[in-house]
């Protein structure tokens, strides 16, 4: 007989499975699941099938659709989704509140993407994005913190305060950038940063379905085709341009197949696991085969930015039915307490646990005070090429590096750790010079035989030139000297040498090519040549 803690357990797997495929059958929804639920909540991983989450472009194959998510990768994407959310709210109650000034747009909606990728990605590959930074930002480093306090502007800020909302730093991220689509060649020119340094990496350039009208974006696309660069060009789709719907500002709103000669990928961006797998799978394509570009259709459940309600070019309904229906954190919450690896109160308890912290993390950012006038002109160089900064009546300013006391001075890279690589017109020399010792090398490999002729026929020349050389030796020296050529000319006696005198002082050689004039006396030959 079993006892009262088995049959508990067990009569609480055929309630949640009773329940999934009730929900399943009851409800419309996008994903499929497939579950296969486990003897606890403590460990173990799970298998779904997603349905309906990816669209493929001139791709053989597309993401697999059978996922694994274990416990513990669950709970860490749940968190940093929370996490994510919070950080934005309380960036706009600061906003609000006067606090964080100047710019400020919010990822409140999209968090799926950041999170889904970041997931996979490695930390030799890299990211750069547009103004819409802040998720980011924090899940490739930056504390929340350092992310608040570099938005409020006080010193404990990740730029120290001078920086704001766009200007946002670590390791392998290149920030949010501000020109509308202008970060998508910088993020070609990184791509290719890895391509020279051979260390594997890729990287993701993300830009808004605004920005995909730009020249630069094509120009980008291009050139990563062009040099094969390992590059994943993510388009994120939340809908509208500012505030301009897509299907006013684009004539193809399928923004995955943009790319023409590159491949594309249709991922829904809510789905947290279907972004996971479909990152995967562009790091392993962009590797072999060179870009891809990924649309992660999302929504923003805010305005542009912190200047615009949101309301104006929608409806509150709208905004309302997207919420409720295609919230990714709602939508991850589910996933997870129907795959059996968490309950809602531990779901709960991760929320309180994230609201409690951000919160005192504000708390801390308001007590904090901005940086003195005297880091104004600091850190302006990396190195200190220019030690005097030009002021309002010349060059009066001196600058600092405030940043070595804060952050301690930057490391040398070690020598072997440097990489002669050729750049420029080297790099295009050396590429020119490979190619046609490959090109050499083909050819001798395909027509031995005509090498070898070749070879042979140049031997006798050669031997020839060299037999060719002794005879215009000899004629030369059979030429009559120069002196000797102008003395027979003249037919009259020589005349009477003059009386004894001092002897003249030696005339300078001839130049090499010289021809003696008229009237030149000829040398004797005793005298030395030149």
């Amino acid at each position: 007989m079993l006892s009262a803690a088995k049959r508990t357990t067990k009569g609480r797997q055929s309630f949640m499975q009773f329940h999934l495929l009730y929900n399943l059958w009851g409800c419309k929804c996008k994903t499929r699941f497939i579950c296969r639920p486990q003897r606890n909540l403590t460990s173990g991983c799970s298998t779904l099938t997603l349905d309906n989450t990816f669209k493929c472009y001139e791709l053989e194959k597309g993401p697999p659709t059978d996922v694994e998510l274990s416990r513990e990768d669950a709970l860490k994407m749940y968190k940093q989704m929370v996490e994510v959310r919070r950080i934005e709210t309380v960036a706009g109650n600061l906003y609000k509140a006067k606090h964080i000034r100047g710019f400020c747009h919010l990822y409140t909606g999209q968090e799926a993407i950041a999170v889904g990728m970041c997931a996979v990605l490695r930390k030799k590959d890299s990211v750069i994005t547009a103004y819409r930074a802040h998720g980011w930002s924090h899940l490739l480093g930056i504390s929340s913190l350092g992310l608040i306090g570099e938005l409020v502007g006080v010193k404990g800020g990740c730029s120290r305060g001078k920086g704001g909302s766009m200007h946002t730093y670590t390791d392998n991220f290149y920030g949010g950038n501000g020109i509308v689509g202008a970060q998508v060649p910088m993020g070609a020119g990184v791509a290719l940063a890895h391509r020279y340094r051979g260390d594997g990496g890729v990287c993701v350039t993300c830009y808004g379905d605004g920005a995909a009208n730009q020249g630069q974006v094509y120009e980008a696309y291009n050139m990563a085709k062009l040099w094969c660069l390992p590059c994943i060009f993510v388009c994120e789709n939340n809908h509208y341009g500012m505030g301009t719907s897509v299907e006013r500002h684009a004539a193809l709103t399928d923004f995955y197949m943009r790319g023409q000669y590159i491949p594309g990928l249709w991922v829904d961006g809510n789905q947290v696991l279907a972004v996971r797998s479909a990152t995967q799978f562009a790091i392993d394509y962009v590797q072999k085969h060179g870009p891809i570009v990924l649309e992660m259709y999302t929504y923003r459940f805010e305005g542009h930015s912190m200047s615009d309600p949101g309301t104006a070019y929608r409806s509150r309904e709208e905004v309302k039915k997207v919420r409720s229906e295609r919230d990714p954190i709602d939508s991850f919450r589910k996933q997870i307490i129907a795959l059996c690896l968490a309950d809602e109160e531990e779901l709960k308890k991760i929320d309180a646990a994230v609201r409690k912290e951000i919160d005192g993390v504000s708390k801390k950012v308001l007590a904090d005070r901005e940086v003195g006038l005297e880091e104004l002109v600091a850190d302006i160089y990396s190195k200190n090429m220019e030690p005097k900064i030009r002021g309002v009546s010349g060059y009066t300013l001196d600058h600092k590096r405030i940043s070595e006391v804060c952050f301690g001075k930057p490391k040398r890279t070690p020598p072997e750790e440097i990489n002669n690589v050729p750049v420029g017109d080297a790099a295009l020399l050396a590429a020119q010079m490979k190619a046609k010792q490959e090109q050499d090398a083909k050819k001798s490999k395909e027509n031995p035989k005509a090498s070898g002729d070749v070879k042979n026929d140049a031997k006798p020349a050669a031997d020839a030139k060299k037999d060719a050389k002794p005879a215009a030796d000899a004629k030369k020296n059979d030429k009559p000297a120069a002196g000797e050529g102008v003395a027979k000319k003249s037919d009259k006696p020589p005349t009477a040498a003059p009386p004894t005198a001092a002897p003249p002082a030696a005339a300078p050689p001839p130049k090499v090519g010289d021809t003696p004039k008229d009237g030149d006396k000829p040398k004797s030959d005793d005298q030395p040549k030149a």
